[in-house]
């Protein structure tokens, strides 16, 4: 185990976040991604009496905000100046290894490579998810003989906007009395947002279409409003109003409006 510790190398990651860290482009952000999801970490850990080394709880930094992160090293040399610092007892881990034990302790914010390196790599949670979910399709492209590559291309997203056949109680009524401030919205529809063909309902976002004479920019913030109003009624999952457009015909054509001017009401 130690010698394998003392062979762990990232040089080639270490070099691509600190290019990107110069001018941070979408070629070199994807670099460092492939990197990562590459990459094979020195995870600082606490001895426990009694315990196997991958049980051994994480050692975790504090920032000057008092947040907390999980410290990865690239390699010994990032790792032994601060020994003192973080002890001498380590894991080998992966960003999906990484990921795991942020789902685990809610009050990490994420990850930090290389914490006391200038610069170094700050990865927040839901970039976590993101390359820990990588990391499982290029896993499974490899053990199923298919090009990895293949495996880090954007999927394409079949999005469904779906009209439910009623709405949660309160929505119309909170919905209206918002939209009724702004004098320019003629109709609103209002419909959930279907990313995945397997997802829950219950996890979907909402989308509000909103047929008016100005546009909704400079205005954000006043609909952003409206949309955490129906919290109560929904959720804590994401509004997203949008503007009438061509493409929405389809949907507007066939579904009746949440909200009217005319009437201020359904």
């Amino acid at each position: 185990m130690k010698k394998e510790i003392k062979n762990i190398r990232n040089d080639a990651l270490v070099k691509a976040y600190q290019v990107m860290h110069d001018n941070p482009t979408q070629e070199r952000q994807d670099a460092v991604t492939r990197q990562m999801i590459r990459a094979r970490f020195l995870l600082p850990v606490i001895p426990v009496k009694g315990k196997l080394p991958e049980d051994f709880p994480a050692r975790t930094l504090q920032n000057e905000k008092g947040e907390q992160y999980l410290p990865l090293f690239t390699d010994m040399d990032e790792l032994r100046s601060q020994q003192q610092v973080i002890g001498q007892s380590m894991l080998i881990v992966d960003i999906s290894d990484a990921y795991a034990y942020l789902v685990e302790h809610e009050e990490l914010k994420g990850v930090i490579v290389n914490p006391f390196a200038k610069p170094n790599l700050i990865c927040g949670r839901p970039m976590c998810e993101q390359l820990a979910k990588l990391w499982s399709r290029v896993r499974t492209a490899e053990l199923n003989g298919e090009d990895p590559e293949a495996a880090l291309r954007p999927r394409q997203q079949n999005v469904k906007l779906l009209v439910p056949r009623e709405y949660p109680d309160g929505v119309v009524f909170t919905l209206s009395a918002g939209l009724r401030a702004q004098e320019d919205v003629e109709k609103a529809w209002m419909c959930m947002v279907q990313k995945e063909p397997d997802d829950r309902p219950e996890d979907r976002d909402w989308m509000v279409i909103l047929q008016a004479a100005s546009p909704l920019k400079g205005r954000e913030d006043a609909f952003r409003a409206i949309g955490e109003s129906l919290a109560p009624y929904i959720g804590a999952r994401n509004v997203i109003f949008m503007e009438h457009n061509p493409g929405l015909a389809g949907l507007t054509d066939q579904a009746a409006p949440i909200y009217c001017r005319e009437d201020g009401q359904v």
